[in-house]
């Protein structure tokens, strides 16, 4: 009697899921999610942006009358001292007593109004420092909030650099006024601040006009970044908040620094030019929002206007 031969059932066949042609781009499909979770999850902490540069304080030195360029003590690229001497000017002879008398009017003016506001700034320096301090020994304590610290911490930090400004305005509202109540040759225009001459307008013998700049000086000791951040990502900027930066000039260093305060206005806020026009047609733009960020040079060279990039953390990073 002959065997009859049974076809085993499924002999032969593969699971769909066990074939290469389906697994292979179901594997890759997974790893792409996940890639991209992980990804987006990532950046969702942080805020970048590329609109970013290197600032600092740039001072114009120039003469307050008409006056004859007799003597140049510094160069470009020279390093200055607070009151050393940059230039000895002599006041021109077409200068009247009644022109002399109304810039020396002028210049009193701004120099009380120079001093008003260093002495306000002094007396809200001192008192922040006292609140920040006060509040350091609260928080030991559990009586406040890190937040509160914080934004004590980051107050007093902005009545510093206004403080700083004031009394570099003060200094050249002085030197001002010192050469309004002399006629005589020797008037001597000092720098106010501690830095490097970034620019030198004029040249000796020559005849200035009111106001025209003769020197351009920059305290590199004093720099910041300005960054200019989307307002569609802004709402989450907060001062206090660490900051990663990478400056062009210095590849492969990484720079840290803290936000210290976010603008109360858009670039476009100052345009000499209003973005509305008569014409009745209309292009949204995403406006950009200022944020300076204090940095830390670590010995490094920081020169206005460099290019940056920031990467500002915006809350603790979250895998949830």
């Amino acid at each position: 009697m002959e065997e009859t031969e049974r076809p085993h059932a499924g002999k032969g066949k593969k699971k769909p899921l066990s074939q290469p042609r389906v697994f292979v781009p179901l594997i890759l499909v997974t790893l792409g999610l996940i890639f991209g979770l992980v990804w987006w999850r990532y950046w969702a902490n942080f805020v970048y942006t590329e609109d970013a540069q290197v600032d600092a304080h740039l001072l114009i030195i120039s003469s307050p009358l008409p006056a004859y360029i007799a003597q140049l003590y510094v160069d470009e690229g020279n390093d200055v001292t607070k009151g050393q001497p940059l230039a000895t000017v002599i006041l021109s002879n077409i200068v009247t007593e009644k022109d002399l008398k109304s810039a020396h009017a002028n210049a009193n003016t701004q120099y009380e109004r120079a001093k008003n506001a260093v002495d306000v700034l002094t007396a809200q320096l001192l008192d922040a420092k006292r609140n920040e301090q006060r509040l350091e020994r609260v928080y030991r304590k559990g009586g406040t909030s890190e937040q509160g610290l914080l934004d004590a911490k980051t107050r007093y930090e902005v009545l510093k650099s206004e403080y700083n400004t004031a009394q570099a305005t003060l200094g050249f509202a002085k030197t001002i006024l010192d050469a309004t109540r002399s006629r005589l040759a020797g008037i001597v225009l000092k720098s106010p601040i501690n830095g490097r001459v970034s620019q030198r307008y004029a040249n000796l013998g020559q005849n200035m006009a009111p106001g025209e700049p003769i020197f351009g000086l920059v305290d590199l000791k004093d720099v910041w970044i300005e960054a200019n951040v989307k307002e569609t990502h802004v709402g989450t900027v907060r001062p206090g908040q660490k900051v990663d930066i990478d400056v062009d000039t210095y590849p492969g260093v990484s720079f840290t620094g803290t936000v210290l305060h976010v603008e109360s206005a858009t670039i476009g806020a100052y345009s000499v030019i209003p973005s509305e026009n008569p014409s009745g047609t209309f292009i949204k733009i995403v406006q950009r929002v200022p944020v300076k960020i204090v940095v830390d040079t670590m010995g490094y060279t920081l020169r206005p206007g460099m290019s940056v990039e920031v990467k500002i953390h915006t809350r603790k990073f979250s895998w949830l």
